[in-house]
């Protein structure tokens, strides 16, 4: 198995809101079943000190290889409801050197 480094944007002019609890929903299993190692929003902006503006996601994925990282996508809510550009997709082998446990 190998980790992949994934930032995936949305579309233009896309909402998440409605799909977001739902999204959501579905990470803890897939981190249960070893297959995500981390995930979280990426932002345009920061306002007021704080992340403002979604522009897309970024994750760790364990996988033995790119397809199986782009179906992995392609099954998320997020996907299957025009929000995530996966065709678009950044995915790369990824070798992590340090992991620190979020705080």
């Amino acid at each position: 198995m190998v980790e992949w480094v994934v930032i995936v944007y949305d579309k233009p002019g896309s909402d998440r809101s409605a799909c977001r609890p739902q999204h959501l929903a579905g990470i803890p299993p897939l981190v249960e079943a070893g297959k995500i190692v981390h995930a979280g929003a990426i932002y345009k902006d920061v306002v007021d000190g704080k992340p403002a503006n979604f522009a897309g996601s970024h994750l760790t994925i364990v996988a033995d290889s790119k397809d199986e990282v782009v179906e992995l996508l392609k099954n998320d809510v997020f996907a299957k409801n025009d929000i995530w550009d996966v065709d678009n997709a950044l995915i790369y082998p990824f070798g992590c050197a340090v992991r620190k446990e979020k705080q």
